[in-house]
């Protein structure tokens, strides 16, 4: 009896064996994440990085009623959501949810620039090379002002402090885009 000769040319296809109630999880995660863009304000979920696609389904559920209705538009979604970048979306989730580490790391970054620009007259140069597009005169000024404020004893922040502060957040937000 003849040996049967072993094509070299075939593969060996492996197949990942997904069950079922692994596979409804991930769609239930996806749909929660599309949970998320629905309850953002309009204007915030429209900056996700999202498809004209998803981005006409997220506006469609402003125009859907309650309960029923609404349960299978979020399934609709979930479908939706397959096919988009699913990490790009998160880590752009992420940076709004004040909860998350991402947050926190980028308004770490955010306050450090703060302190660094009332204390240090250099950083502002280094500031404007990160961020060209910003309104140096403006900056010049809420620096100016907010390190009078932190030059009192004791130390009192006050509005140009904070207003320093989401100038600094706005170039970050222009950044990103």
């Amino acid at each position: 009896m003849a040996k049967k000769k072993k094509d070299p040319f075939a593969e060996e296809i492996e197949y990942e064996i997904v069950s079922k109630s692994e596979m409804k999880r991930d769609m239930i995660k996806l749909q929660e994440i599309g949970e998320r863009i629905v309850a953002l304000p309009r204007k915030k979920a429209m900056e996700l990085p999202l498809s004209e696609v998803m981005k006409a389904a997220v506006r469609e559920a402003d125009r859907v009623g309650k309960n029923e209705a609404m349960r299978r538009h979020m399934q609709y979604i979930g479908k939706l959501i397959r096919s988009e970048d699913i990490e790009a979306i998160q880590d752009a989730l992420d940076l709004l949810d004040p909860s998350t580490e991402a947050y926190g790391r980028v308004t770490g970054q955010q306050e450090q620039w703060r302190t660094r620009l009332i204390t240090d007259p250099a950083a502002l140069n280094d500031f404007i090379e990160m961020f060209p597009q910003v309104d140096r005169q403006n900056l010049r000024t809420l620096i100016r002002n907010a390190s009078k404020e932190m030059s009192s004893e004791p130390p009192k922040p006050g509005n140009n402090y904070k207003n320093l502060f989401k100038a600094i957040k706005e170039q970050y937000n222009q950044k990103d885009d």
